[in-house]
């Protein structure tokens, strides 16, 4: 299985707690967040809906499941890391496919039935998060050619039609990443005035769960905010009292509670932070240790996530990491040429 790596540098590192804004001003743009995640950009269970409201048994073998959205995930990645493109990218992406999905559209109702339709609005979900938050735009000659002629430009641009009018083109929402990188920004100053490998390392492994949940159906019905708090306490609590001291830690869970309203300690809350510690040794290999105990999760007999998925129907792979080259003018034919020969979708889902 492959597995992801800590992609944060210093230098993104630092870009962050160097920040000039003011904790109050931090505090506003989550609360700004938070309304929106609560309302406009909030996704349902549409899988669960679908499968509910099907008429028949042989319909329900038909509907798109965590599986199918997993594999579309994972392609993204595959395609934004070979681009090198941010992989916040693919998180914009996915939050557009799950609204959308969310939505009555008629193309969004026939996509939950069909896995060929439902692999075009993944597709066409990253072209336009590529084409708004990237430099360079991704042609929908190129999108068809990695199909194999599945899909033609005008599938792709109806279908970019139809995602803009059932979302209100309402583009531009709270990513988990989003609210990663402001709460990080809440952390004490005495925390990395003289060494920031405590900070690097909170937001590394904050970032590799974050990254990790994008995949996951289940993790992607949860707001946001909920999903950034609890990788945020699950990387504090692996972090030794030696290097991060509970003083410091109290003093940033209050910072975070007191400006953002966010509780630390609610049942939802434990139960991200369960998942994400699962999903975390699955695609790492590796325990990340709960050690500090300011914030102890606590293991239930059955945790909301048990009852709507399987690890194996959440998608239990990370997101793929390939080979790196380098994005310029000059390389776009090659480019073009390994994401047609290796990035293709005609078998992805179909």
């Amino acid at each position: 299985m492959s597995s992801l790596t800590m992609q944060m540098s210093p230098e993104q590192c630092s870009s962050l707690l160097e920040s000039k804004l003011l904790p109050l001003d931090v505090a506003d743009r989550v609360a700004a967040m938070q309304r929106q995640e609560s309302t406009h950009y909030r996704c349902r269970d549409y899988i669960r809906k679908a499968i509910r409201h099907s008429a028949y048994p042989h319909q329900r073998k038909d509907v798109v499941d965590a599986e199918c959205r997993a594999k579309m995930c994972d392609w993204c990645y595959q395609v934004t890391d070979f681009c090198k493109f941010s992989r916040q990218t693919v998180a914009t992406s996915m939050s557009y496919l799950d609204r959308f999905m969310s939505t009555n559209h008629l193309t969004a109702a026939q996509a939950l039935y069909s896995k060929k339709k439902y692999q075009l609005a993944a597709m066409t979900c990253l072209y336009m998060a590529i084409k708004l938050f990237e430099p360079m735009a991704m042609d929908t000659a190129l999108l068809s050619e990695i199909s194999h002629g599945c899909y033609d430009e005008e599938d792709i641009e109806r279908m970019e039609q139809d995602i803009l009018q059932a979302l209100g083109w309402r583009m531009n929402g709270p990513t988990t990443h989003d609210m990663l990188s402001h709460l990080i920004m809440l952390l004490p100053k005495a925390t990395y005035r003289d060494d920031d490998s405590v900070a690097s390392a909170l937001l590394d492994f904050s970032r590799f769960q974050v990254e990790i949940a994008i995949s996951d159906y289940g993790l992607a019905l949860e707001k946001p905010s909920v999903v950034a708090l609890a990788a945020i306490l699950n990387s504090a609590e692996g972090i030794s009292e030696m290097l991060f001291s509970a003083q410091d830690r109290y003093q940033y869970l209050q910072s975070i509670m007191n400006l953002t309203g966010m509780n630390s300690f609610t049942t939802k809350v434990n139960a991200v932070r369960i998942r994400l510690l699962t999903l975390f040794e699955m695609n790492s290999g590796y325990h990340l240790p709960q050690i500090a105990n300011l914030t102890p999760v606590v293991y239930m007999e059955h945790s909301i996530f048990q009852s709507n998925f399987s690890i194996d129907d959440a998608g239990s792979k990370s997101p793929v990491s390939v080979t790196r080259e380098a994005l310029s003018e000059k390389c776009q034919v090659s480019v073009a040429k390994f994401m047609i020969d290796e990035v293709t979708t005609d078998n992805v889902l179909l």
